[in-house]
């Protein structure tokens, strides 16, 4: 029998189906069993029809993300990149994001797109050996966005699903103490030299320095070793729900990975999945090692130079930081060894997937759910869509908790972009 709820879902919106996902499509069962709420295609399966769609019930889906963490659209007929762009900013509210100021290298857009990106273009991001890596979109970036999108053109052979984690359920699982160490200020996320910024934009460092104070980035040190810093929140208030939710890249918690690989060892058995249990069980030393040698053998491979420049900045902006001797306080932190521990089975717990099917489209909450790819094997193409720039101060006099609301301009590496064309 159907309970209140489950009609109210189910009959929420019209020309399609709306349920949870089934056991046979998750690869890992957890009790988190509401995250993604499945829109599916009914009668009609044509992009058309699902553009419409989305258009005609902009304002429900958004509540719906906010509520759900996340949505699937399931079963209709997305063939390409561009339908990929063309469905998701037919939703009302939603604004893509085109530039994101400093953002990771690799992450580009694909062909002459606005906004469709590759997932990383120097490496490969789920489907392989690697377990671990969660994280909220744009922590290392000033540009955060409320949305990501993904899009499956290509499932894998194996695995290779996008993960989740619902960072709200998350961060009600934390002890008081360590709450009330992340909301009472921002912590040092990252740093950038004003020179290699006037380098990678093309502009002056005069014009930097006055971006950064028109955006709230401050500035430190002198002349050549004059850095910009960036601080964030850690806990975002979800301007829908108004629920709070853990909002951090878990690559700042540098044992975190290693516990999560202990957590979800007993859902990947068998002969299948042997490779990938035997290095996710060498030492903590000799898997580190093995994992720097692999990041720095493919960035070479891809691109000599563009390593040569990244190692080179890296080198300049921590002897920079260096001078100024002073201690920056990271989110690492707020947790000890056992809290780490107790937050790797907290995110197991909560953590949500489903079996990639050709065509899929996740729409993900950036505000409530962290996001990996899980691991596999073989070929994978999934694309992504980040969107609608949260508004954020970068300085450390502020709270370490944030009530999101979205950016009433674009975004800050829009800005810089569109600043770059008017000096030429």
């Amino acid at each position: 029998m159907l309970t209140l709820e489950t009609k109210e879902r189910t009959n929420r919106y019209e020309g399609v189906t709306t349920r949870f996902l089934r056991p046979d499509e998750h690869l890992i069962q957890s009790e988190e069993k509401e995250m993604p709420l499945v829109i599916e295609a009914k009668d009609r399966k044509d992009i058309q029809f699902l553009q419409e769609f989305l258009k005609a019930n902009s304002e429900k889906l958004i509540e719906d993300a906010a509520k759900y963490g996340a949505l699937l659209f399931r079963g209709f007929e997305i063939q390409s990149d561009s339908d990929f762009e063309k469905t998701i900013t037919s939703i009302h509210g939603i604004h893509g994001i085109s530039e994101a100021f400093m953002a990771e290298h690799g992450r580009e857009r694909v062909g002459d797109l606005k906004y469709v990106l590759y997932t990383n273009t120097i490496y490969k991001t789920g489907g392989t050996l690697y377990l671990g890596g969660f994280h909220s979109e744009n922590y290392y970036s000033p540009d955060v966005p409320a949305f990501i999108s993904f899009c499956c053109l290509k499932p894998s052979t194996l695995g290779g699903e996008t993960g989740l984690v619902n960072l709200e359920k998350v961060y009600g699982q934390l002890s008081d103490d360590v709450k009330k160490k992340l909301e009472a200020n921002p912590y040092f996320v990252d740093k950038w030299l004003v020179t290699d910024v006037a380098e990678r934009y093309k502009i002056d460092t005069k014009t930097v320095e006055e971006l950064c104070r028109q955006f709230d980035l401050p500035l430190l040190g002198e002349g050549e070793d004059k850095l910009i810093l960036m601080y964030k929140p850690s806990v975002f208030v979800n301007p829908v729900t108004q629920k709070k939710a853990l909002a951090i890249n878990f690559f700042s918690l540098p044992t975190l990975d290693r516990s999560l690989r202990a957590n979800f060892m007993d859902d990947y058995q068998g002969k299948t999945w042997f490779w990938h249990r035997f290095v996710w069980k060498l030492p903590a030393s000799l898997f580190k090692a093995i994992e720097n040698a692999a990041v720095f053998t493919i960035a070479l491979f891809h691109s000599p130079k563009e390593l040569y420049q990244i190692t080179r900045s890296k080198w300049k902006t921590d002897k920079a930081l260096k001078k100024l001797n002073q201690k920056f306080s990271k989110v690492n932190s707020c947790f000890s060894e056992n809290e780490i521990k107790e937050l790797a089975r907290s995110m197991r717990a909560f953590y949500s997937s489903t079996i990639w099917q050709k065509g899929d489209i996740l729409l993900v909450d950036n505000r409530k759910a962290a996001h990996t790819g899980m691991p596999g094997a073989g070929p994978r193409l999934v694309r992504a869509l980040i969107t609608n720039p949260i508004q954020m101060k970068y300085t450390p006099n502020q709270p370490g908790i944030l009530n999101c609301q979205d950016r009433r301009t674009d975004s800050i590496g829009a800005f810089v972009a569109a600043t770059k064309k008017k000096i030429k």
